[in-house]
């Protein structure tokens, strides 16, 4: 098995050192394209699909089951609007009918059950927090999960382990490597695969879709761009990605979640370090770890942080705020910190195996940020999380909407910021 991880370790570093030419990558040449399909589909047949999860506790990276007796945290009861809402601002939680992701590894749910770097290359869709539905919010706590205690009968949601070409994986069209340059066309094909789903009523059906995206610019781009080429291309992205859901989905509530700042997992890295650790980091993220971008990692941080305020700018453009339409920037991963062990340093059971991605219990904790973030006013979401149900916020009969920036309180003087700012 030693020889396995060594082939594995070498052939992936031959992938990253290859040098770029005018933006095109190794895996953009068909025959190395091909072998990657089909060493993904290996690795799926070979060592995923292990839906059990039997093995899952014992690495403590899965977080804890809620026994039966112990009810839903909220009063699911006029969670439904008793007539179809016109307006996308009178969106109560189980009116949304359709959700989709669209993202990174992320979204993709790499790695959140593995035990080893093998398994790390399989994507757990179905327990992804922004878009799995596998089982319930129980055992695998993820936003499909919440939303289906208000409608038991919302479609798109991942299921169990998939890739985006397979049935399982349904609305979730995350591709691990994604980048900023990918958004449109992932839109597009979101928007074809939802036109073509007979299940689906483009005109009545409320749709929730999210994006994610940021990570692998932060890893591989950002350190090879000219200064904030990157985020302003970036900008120019999600513009043209949002353009084209907002022309194609009628009664669309889009979230961007805001990407996460990854000084948290350079940090964690190294303060608990391991030469496991230490050669996966630099593999996956040479920008970040690499030793000869040392000196220009607090710039990186400052581009990191300037990603993240571009993709609020971008929300509160007034062209995304429609009647059927709208927009809203989801923070709570904005400042996100790892939970700490007994020993004071970075909890492990929240990164999985490969010491970059991350593992369900973090991915619980990113469902529950979500899920309150749609509860909280335009202006005033939380950008961290908190432990898991520690704080669950529930939809009132003051505020039973999932709050936008037509229906948030002092909403007037939120837009008037956001205009001063730009």
């Amino acid at each position: 098995m030693d020889k396995v991880y060594f082939c594995i370790l070498l052939l992936s570093c031959v992938l990253v050192a290859c040098e770029r030419t005018n933006s095109v990558y190794p895996l953009d040449t068909p025959a190395l394209l091909q072998m990657y399909r089909l060493s993904r589909a290996w690795f799926f047949q070979t060592y995923g699909r292990n839906e059990q999860r039997s093995y899952s506790g014992k690495t403590g990276r899965v977080q804890e089951e809620i026994p039966s007796n112990v009810p839903f945290p909220c009063n699911v009861t006029g969670g439904r609007s008793a007539k179809v809402p016109d307006s996308v601002n009178r969106l109560r939680p189980g009116d949304i009918d359709v959700i989709a992701g669209m993202g990174d590894s992320l979204t993709a749910g790499h790695g959140l059950f593995a035990r080893d770097l093998l398994e790390s290359r399989i994507e757990n869709r179905g327990a992804s927090g922004a878009i799995g539905g596998e089982r319930t919010w129980r055992t695998y706590l993820t936003l499909p999960n919440i939303l289906k205690e208000f409608n038991p009968n919302l479609i798109g949601y991942a299921l169990g382990d998939s890739q985006t070409i397979e049935p399982k994986s349904q609305l979730n069209v995350a591709e691990i490597g994604a980048i900023s340059k990918d958004m449109p066309f992932m839109s597009k094909h979101l928007v074809d695969k939802m036109k073509n789903d007979s299940r689906i009523d483009i005109n009545r059906h409320w749709k929730m879709i999210s994006l994610l995206f940021g990570s692998n610019d932060f890893c591989t781009n950002i350190c090879t761009d000219p200064p904030l080429s990157s985020v302003e291309r970036h900008r120019t992205d999600l513009v043209e990605a949002l353009r084209i859901l907002r022309d194609n989905l009628p009664r669309t509530f889009v979230t961007v979640n805001v990407s996460p700042h990854l000084k948290i997992l350079v940090d964690a890295n190294k303060e608990r370090f391991s030469l496991k650790c230490y050669l996966l980091s630099n593999l996956q993220c040479p920008c970040l770890f690499g030793t000869q971008y040392k000196n220009r990692r607090e710039e990186y941080y400052d581009l990191i942080s300037r990603w993240q305020e571009v993709e609020e700018e971008v929300v509160a453009y007034p062209e995304f705020h429609k009647n059927d339409f709208t927009v809203v920037a989801l923070p709570t991963l904005k400042r996100i910190q790892l939970p700490l062990a007994e020993d004071g340093l970075a909890d492990p059971s929240y990164l999985s195996s490969d010491c970059f991605h991350v593992s369900q219990k973090t991915n619980a904790l990113y469902a529950n940020g979500l899920w309150n973030n749609l509860l909280e006013p335009v202006g005033n979401k939380t950008n961290h999380t908190y432990p898991i149900y520690e704080r669950f916020l529930c939809p009132t009969e003051d505020r039973p909407f999932f709050m936008t920036r037509e229906n948030s309180p002092n909403n007037n003087e939120f837009r008037t910021s956001q205009k001063k700012n730009n």
